[in-house]
């Protein structure tokens, strides 16, 4: 039924070069007989565009979709050379006449590091919002507009509801806060610290403040806003197990794998609210179609639809319970890495000066030794910048690993999963 939704549409992505955008065109592309899926590509290092989509497609995720339709990706996707930090996104008058027929928009691009300063974040999460809608005002077949936000896009509240809520600050004022050339870095890092009282990091605050910019443009588009919870490897497509990459929730599997990952600063009984990436991607196409389905009603809907894929509600497994099962049951010794240093295994303890020490034994100290032996070998010294990135990892991920969020659960679960399996 999703699928037939989508046969024959063209669709515009913005961020498609991304984790959640891979995903999402490797999946239409290989479930649905799509029309066209047009990416918003960013000229990069003088790379031709041709170039880009090339390197995309030899993409691993891809490996699948290229065994099985061989053709499909060079048939279907269409580059356009644009920017989500230029008016309409940089797209030129002879592109704009190519997209004529898109009904279908995504936009993801975002970007996604915690300790963005606040400008740049400002910029690409909000500023790039809004030349998205303006792009999408241009389009006269638009039947739905998606904007992917986070589930962590209220981090101050205890429990999330797939609601709007009241942001912090107007959208335009920030906006014209972040274009102002006449403010100095060490003024905006204090009022960094000021403006995002209540979030942890400026991707949570620039996603909040742009879920009201989306808002304002309910009367005039087909919206609707996405929410998906911490992203991490697929449970069934392309491939089980397949990862988004090696940072942030993934990159604490990982390294809890290779026997990297010692000690954690973090309650055992906390819930991470993760989301397999292939669920997040068939949420995002069921949403899509249902939000066409609401729009397609006579009366446009009050609010705007809001859909979240939260895993509170469905699974009770902490990140601790996630470790001890894996231990109990082998799975790190019958599938290890084939470069493990260490024996798997985690001490949790929510003390610091317990945490501090352990991570200078259990971290510092041999990664100090392996690298001594690494000179000693002519060999380049890798650990110790591999600990650093894993204690930032962790000091970034802290106020998810310190924090349960609770929510209704996946959003529509039920009638989603009767589409998938109708």
């Amino acid at each position: 039924m999703i699928s037939e939704f989508f046969k024959g549409r063209e669709i515009f992505i913005t961020g498609g070069s991304g984790i959640l955008g891979k995903a999402l065109i490797e999946k239409l592309l290989r479930s649905c007989n799509i029309g066209k899926i047009y990416i918003l590509l960013r000229p990069k290092n003088r790379t031709p565009l041709q170039e880009r989509l090339k390197t995309l497609k030899q993409d691993k995720i891809f490996r699948r979709l290229n065994s099985e339709k061989p053709n499909e990706f060079d048939d279907k996707i269409c580059p356009i050379p644009g920017d989500v930090e230029l008016p309409m996104l940089g797209i030129t008058p002879e592109y704009m006449k190519l997209l004529a027929n898109v009904s279908v928009v995504f936009h993801g691009a975002a970007t996604v590091r915690f300790d963005e300063p606040l400008l740049q974040a400002v910029k690409l999460n909000v500023g790039g919002t809004l030349e998205a809608l303006r792009f999408g005002e241009t389009l006269k077949h638009l039947e739905v507009f998606m904007h992917v936000s986070t589930f962590f896009s209220n981090p101050y509240l205890e429990f999330t509801e797939a609601k709007l809520y009241e942001p912090p600050m107007d959208w335009k004022f920030l906006l014209n806060l972040a274009n102002r050339d006449d403010i100095s870095e060490e003024i905006m890092e204090a009022l960094t610290r000021k403006l995002i009282i209540g979030f942890p990091n400026t991707y949570c605050f620039t996603k909040n403040i742009a879920e009201s910019l989306v808002n304002d443009f309910r009367d005039k588009l087909p919206l609707v806003i996405y929410r998906p919870a911490i992203l991490i490897m697929s449970a069934e497509e392309p491939e089980p197990g397949f990862p988004t990459n090696l940072t942030g929730a993934v990159g604490m599997f990982v390294l809890t794998g290779t026997g990297l990952l010692k000690v954690m600063n973090s309650p055992k009984e906390v819930f991470i609210d993760f989301t397999p990436q292939d669920l997040a991607i068939k949420s995002m196409a069921f949403f899509a179609m249902k939000t066409a389905q609401i729009y397609a009603q006579d009366c446009r809907p009050t609010e705007i639809p809001i859909f979240h894929t939260s895993m509170y509600t469905h699974i009770d497994v902490t990140y601790a319970g996630y470790v001890d099962l894996l231990l109990e049951n082998g799975i790190f010794r019958d599938a290890a890495y084939n470069k493990n240093l260490l024996l798997p295994g985690i001490k949790f303890t929510t003390n610091n000066l317990i945490f501090y020490f352990l991570f200078i034994l259990k971290h510092l100290l041999p990664a100090l030794l392996v690298d001594l032996l690494l000179v000693l070998f002519g060999r380049k010294p890798v650990m110790m910048k591999a600990q650093r990135k894993t204690f930032i990892m962790m000091q970034v991920l802290l106020p998810f690993t310190w924090n349960t969020y609770k929510s209704n659960g996946i959003c529509c679960a039920e009638e989603m999963m009767q589409k998938l399996h109708g």
